[in-house]
C-alpha cells in the first residue's frame, strides 16, 4: 500500500512538472520559446532580444523596458524598428537580409568605435539582437546610474508628450520612410488608409503629397493639404516641414474649423458681391488701414476709374486724387483746402455723421454718404442724383412758375385743401383781404377766412354754402354768391372742387351790378361766425 501511494504521488509530481514546463515554454501568442542558454551570457543590465520571424519571443529584462508598447496596431518586430530606427539608419534592411548574411552590425554614429552598436545573430531559425557599449566597462556605475535615471525622467516626459499630443507629428529619413510617427499620426493613418495597411511598420504616408524645402531655405510657411477619410468626409491641415541633415520632421496642424469658417465668409462675400452688383449705388469699402477692401461695379461706373485700379487696393487719399483727376469730385480752390478736407471726410465717416453733395465741373450731382463699420473699416456710398436734383429744380421752377402766374391774374384766388385748411392764395387774395398771413407760418380754416370775409363785407349771406362745398365729400359742383364790401364793391364769390380733394375759391368783380341780387338790409342777419375748422 505504501509503495503504491509513493508510486501514485511520483506520478503527479511529473505531469505536473511537466504541465509547468510546457506552459513556460509557451508565450500567449501560442510560440515556443527557445531554451534559456540564449541569454545565459547575459548580464542584468544588458539589452538583448530574441526574434522568430517578427515575434518576439524572449528579451532581458532591460531590453523589454525600451521597446516601446505602442502602437499596439504594429507587430513585435514594427516596433522594435520604431524603437531603434532613428538611432540606427539602415536597421530596416539589415533586418530584411539578416539571414542571408547570417547577422549584421550597426554603429549609431558611423566611424566612432565608442559608440553603441546594434548586433544581429541568426541562431538557429531566431534572430539575437543585442546593444553592445563598448565603453560600458569603463564607465562609472555610479554616474551610469544617475545618467540613465535622468535620461529615463527626460525621455519618458518627451514620448508623453509626443503621444498625447493632438497634432500628427511624424518623422522621415531622406528616402521618404517614415521612422517614428506619434498616436495622433497613426490615428489619422487608420483612419485614411485603414487597419490593413498599419498591420506592419513602417505606417503609410498620407502627407506624401506634401514637399521638403530645401534645409538652406528657411521657410516654415504651412502646406494646406486636405485629406479623404474613410467615412469619405475631409480633413484639412496646415502641414509644416522641418527639414534637417538626415531627417524630416513634419506637423500636422488640424484647421476643419479655420476652413470651414473661411469657406463661410467667401461664401458670405460672395452673397454680398453679388447683391452689390445689381446696386445702382457705388460702394466703396476702407478697411482700418484704409485700404480699398471691397467695390462694387456702379462704383466703376460711376467713378470712371478702371477695376484693375481699384483692384489694387488703393489708399482713401490715393483713390480721392484719382476722382480728382478725372473731375468726379468738387474743384477745391487750393490744395491745401483740399487736404483738409480729405482729412474731415475720413473724421465725419469714421462717426457716420458724413454727408454731402458733390455738384460736379460735368453737370452731374453725387450725393456722397460715410458710413463707419466694424473693426475701423469705413464705408462710403456714392450716388447719382442728377435726375432727382433737375427734377426737383424743374419741380420748384415749375411752382415759382405757376405763383407768378397766379399773381398776375386780376381776381383773387385761395385755394383750400380737403380739410378746409388754406393752402394757396395770389397777390390779388392778399391786397384784397389784407390778411398777410402765410399759409406755410399759420393754418387758417374755412371758417376763419369765412368771418373775416364777412366782416370786411355789406352782404354775406350766401357764404356759408362756400364752407359747406369746401368741407363736402364725394361729388360736388361749382357755386358761386354775390358779396359786397363795406366800400360797396360788387364781388362774385366762386367756389368750384378741383384735384385731391381741394377747393378752388375766387373773388371776381361784378360788372354788371343787374345780375347781383339784392344787398340785405341791417335788420337782416347776416352769416353766421362759429366754428373754425
Amino acid at each position: 500500500m505504501l509503495n503504491l501511494t509513493t508510486l501514485l504521488a511520483s506520478t503527479v509530481s511529473c505531469v505536473v512538472t511537466g504541465i509547468a514546463v510546457y506552459v513556460l515554454a509557451r508565450k500567449p501568442g501560442g510560440a515556443q520559446v527557445p531554451p534559456r542558454p540564449f541569454l545565459s551570457d547575459t548580464r542584468a543590465d544588458d539589452v538583448v532580444f530574441l526574434f522568430r520571424g517578427r515575434l518576439l519571443v524572449d528579451a532581458t529584462d532591460a531590453a523589454r523596458t525600451q521597446l516601446r508598447s505602442t502602437p499596439v496596431e504594429t507587430d513585435d518586430l514594427g516596433r522594435f524598428v520604431l524603437t531603434f530606427s532613428h538611432r540606427f539608419e539602415g536597421i530596416e534592411t539589415a533586418l530584411r537580409e539578416a539571414t542571408e548574411t547570417d547577422g549584421f552590425q550597426l554603429a549609431e554614429v558611423p566611424d566612432d568605435p565608442d559608440s553603441l552598436r546594434l548586433v544581429g545573430e541568426v541562431v538557429d531559425d531566431c534572430l539575437r539582437i543585442r546593444l553592445d557599449d563598448p565603453l560600458r566597462d569603463s564607465r562609472s556605475e555610479t554616474l551610469a546610474h544617475y545618467s540613465m535615471a535622468a535620461m529615463r525622467a527626460e525621455l519618458f516626459t518627451l514620448r508623453t508628450i509626443a503621444e498625447r499630443s493632438p497634432i500628427p507629428t511624424w518623422k522621415k529619413r531622406d528616402d521618404g520612410l517614415i521612422i517614428w510617427a506619434n498616436s495622433s499620426y497613426m490615428t489619422l493613418a487608420q483612419a485614411v488608409a485603414g487597419d490593413e495597411e498599419l498591420s506592419a511598420w513602417p505606417p503609410p504616408d498620407v502627407f506624401d503629397s506634401v514637399p521638403i524645402p530645401d534645409l538652406e531655405t528657411v521657410d516654415l510657411s504651412p502646406a494646406r493639404i486636405s485629406l479623404a477619410t474613410a467615412t469619405d468626409t475631409e480633413a484639412w491641415f496646415d502641414v509644416i516641414v522641418l527639414p534637417g541633415e538626415i531627417e524630416t520632421l513634419f506637423f500636422a496642424l488640424p484647421i476643419d474649423k479655420l476652413v470651414r469658417a473661411e469657406n463661410a465668409l467667401t461664401e458670405f462675400v460672395q452673397t454680398l458681391t453679388k447683391t452689390f452688383a445689381h446696386l445702382p449705388i457705388g460702394l466703396a469699402i476702407f478697411d482700418k488701414k484704409r485700404k480699398l477692401a471691397l467695390f462694387n461695379p456702379a462704383l466703376v461706373d460711376l467713378t470712371g476709374l478702371p477695376p484693375d485700379q481699384l483692384s489694387s487696393q488703393p489708399s482713401l487719399h490715393g483713390f480721392l486724387d484719382a476722382l480728382r483727376d478725372r473731375q468726379r469730385i468738387p474743384e477745391p480752390k487750393d490744395y491745401k483746402s483740399w487736404r483738409m478736407k480729405i482729412a474731415q471726410l475720413e473724421a465725419d465717416a469714421a462717426d457716420g455723421t458724413f454727408e454731402e453733395t458733390w455738384h460736379l465741373p460735368s453737370g452731374q450731382t453725387y450725393r456722397v454718404s460715410g458710413r463707419p463699420h466694424p473693426d475701423g473699416a469705413v464705408a462710403y456710398l456714392f450716388e447719382d442724383v442728377s435726375s432727382e436734383v433737375s427734377m426737383t429744380r424743374s419741380y420748384r421752377s415749375e411752382i415759382a412758375l405757376s405763383h407768378a402766374v397766379l399773381d398776375h391774374l386780376e381776381a383773387a384766388v385761395a385755394v383750400f385743401s380737403s380739410a378746409g385748411v388754406l393752402k394757396l392764395t395770389n397777390q390779388a387774395y392778399d391786397d384784397l383781404w389784407n390778411n398777410g398771413l402765410a399759409p406755410a407760418s399759420s393754418e387758417i380754416g374755412i371758417g376763419e377766412a369765412i368771418r373775416d370775409w364777412a366782416a370786411r363785407s355789406l352782404s354775406g349771406a350766401g357764404l356759408e354754402a362756400i364752407r359747406g362745398l369746401v368741407l363736402q365729400s364725394g361729388d360736388r359742383s361749382q357755386i358761386a354768391r354775390p358779396l359786397i364790401l363795406r366800400d360797396g364793391t360788387p364781388l362774385t364769390c366762386r367756389a368750384q372742387p378741383i384735384t385731391g380733394g381741394s377747393t378752388l375759391v375766387t373773388f371776381d368783380r361784378t360788372q354788371d351790378m343787374a345780375r347781383l341780387p339784392a344787398v340785405p338790409t341791417e335788420s337782416e342777419p347776416g352769416p353766421p361766425g362759429q366754428a373754425a375748422v
